[in-house]
C-alpha cells in the first residue's frame, strides 16, 4: 500500500520528533480522514495522516496484516473481520471514556498480545508460594552519571573537533523495505540542519527533507499529507551535529538503569525534549555507543511505539558512523544499510527545497 510504503518512509528518519519544527502541511489545515478516504465509520474527525498509525497499531497488536479485515479495494465490508474490528475499537473508545477518564489505559494489545484471539485462560507453571531464590545474588554496580555516559559516547565515535569539521555528507545504499526488498536511497546531509531522503521505488520515488525551517515530504505521484509530527521528524533527523548535542536537545535526562539489547549490555537514559516528549537512550555498556532510540507517540488509539537501531559502526574520516539502521513499529520493521560516504562535499542548498519551490 503506497500510503503505508510513504509513512515507512517518512517515519525512518533517526529523530524522535521535536515540535518547534515548522511544517509545509499544518494540522489545522489537514484533512480528516472521512475527507481523505471513503467509508470511514468509527474513526470520523482524527486527522487523515493519523490512520495509518491507527492501522499499524491494529495489525501489530493482533499480528496480523491488512488483508485480514480488507480487501481491495480497502472501502469494502467484505469480510466480517473488518465490522467485528469497528465494534472492538469504539469498545476501546467506550471503556477508556467511561471507566478510565478518557487515558488510553485500555488498547487492542490490553488483550489481544499479539494474537487474533485474546488468550482468556491463565497460563500454568508459575509458583507464587516459593520463593525466588536470592542467596548469591550479586550487588548491582552502581550507575554512571548522564555526563559520564555521554562524554564516552562522544569519545567513542571519534570527539567532537572531528565531528565539527563535517560540513556536509553524502550516504548512498539502500532502503531495506519490511518485505526484505532492496531499493535505492540517498541521503544529503549539510551543517547544521538541512536533509534530503531519496527512496527510488521501481514506480515511484519518494523524497523528504528539512531546509533548515521548514519540513515537507514528497512522490512523484504528488503530494503526500502527513502529519506535523512526521514532519518534525524529518527536522531532528536534519541535526547534523546532533550525535554531539544530545545535552541540548533534551530539558531533563536521567540514567535510568541497565538492560540488554540482543547480546549487548546497555545503559538506558531517560529523556525528554523541550516540547515534553519523552524518549529513552541506549548505549552500548562496552563501546559507549549509541545503539537504540525508543519514543511513544499518542494516537486515538494508545500510544504508538517507534524504535531505531543503530548497528554496523565504521570510521569514516575519524569519526564512526553506523552503517546499518533499522527502523520498528508495531506490525514491521525496515531499515538502511549503507554502502558509501561522501564528507565535506559541496551540496546547492536548492535541493534541500520542496520541488515545487526550487527556483
Amino acid at each position: 500500500m503506497i500510503v503505508m510504503v510513504f509513512l515507512a518512509v517518512c517515519c525512518g528518519s533517526l529523530a524522535q520528533g521535536d515540535a518547534a519544527a515548522s511544517s509545509s502541511l499544518q494540522q489545522d489545515q489537514e484533512k480528516t480522514t472521512e475527507q481523505a478516504y471513503h467509508n470511514i465509520q468509527v474513526l470520523k474527525g482524527l486527522p487523515a495522516s493519523q490512520l495509518q498509525a491507527i492501522m499499524a497499531l491494529m495489525t501489530g497488536s493482533l499480528g496480523v496484516r491488512c488483508n485480514y479485515c480488507h480487501v481491495n479495494p480497502f472501502e469494502k465490508d467484505d469480510k466480517p473481520a473488518k465490522q467485528t474490528a469497528r465494534m472492538m475499537m469504539q469498545m476501546v473508545f467506550d471503556l477508556n471514556k467511561g471507566r478510565f477518564g478518557g487515558r488510553d489505559a485500555i488498547t487492542c494489545y490490553t488483550c489481544h498480545r499479539g494474537q487474533p484471539k485474546p488468550v482468556t485462560v491463565v497460563a500454568l507453571g508459575q509458583n507464587l508460594w516459593q520463593s525466588p531464590a536470592s542467596a548469591g545474588a550479586k550487588p548491582e554496580a552502581a550507575l554512571p552519571s548522564v555526563d559520564q555516559v555521554l562524554d564516552r559516547y562522544e569519545q567513542a565515535i571519534g570527539s567532537k573537533p572531528a565531528l565539527m569539521k563535517i560540513t556536509s555528507r553524502i550516504l548512498k545504499g539502500s532502503r531495506v523495505g519490511a518485505d526484505g526488498v532492496l531499493v535505492p536511497e540517498e541521503v544529503y546531509q549539510k551543517a547544521p540542519n538541512k536533509l534530503l531522503v531519496i527512496t527510488s521505488y521501481p514506480e515511484v520515488v519518494f523524497r523528504s527533507g528539512f531546509n533548515g525551517t521548514s519540513g515537507w515530504a514528497r512522490s512523484s505521484k504528488g503530494d503526500n499529507q502527513i502529519s506535523n509530527e512526521q514532519l518534525a521528524e524529518i527536522a531532528r533527523d536534519a541535526e547534523s551535529y546532533g550525535n554531539t548535542r544530545i545535552r541540548e536537545l533534551y530539558s531533563q535526562m536521567m540514567v535510568e538503569g541497565r538492560t540488554t539489547i540482543g547480546d549487548r549490555d546497555a545503559l538506558m537514559i531517560s529523556a525528554t525534549t523541550h516540547n515534553g516528549l519523552s524518549e529513552k537512550l541506549f548505549f552500548d555498556a562496552q563501546s559507549g555507543l549509541l545503539i537504540r532510540r525508543y519514543r511513544e507517540s499518542k494516537t486515538a488509539l494508545g500510544q504508538f511505539p517507534t524504535q531505531t537501531d543503530y548497528e554496523d559502526y565504521k570510521e569514516v574520516d575519524g569519526i564512526k558512523l553506523p552503517f546499518a539502521i533499522r527502523w520498528s513499529m508495531p506490525g514491521r520493521s525496515w531499515g538502511r544499510k549503507i554502502a558509501e560516504v561522501k564528507q565535506n562535499t559541496v551540496i546547492d542548498n536548492t535541493i534541500f527545497n520542496p520541488p515545487d519551490s526550487r527556483n
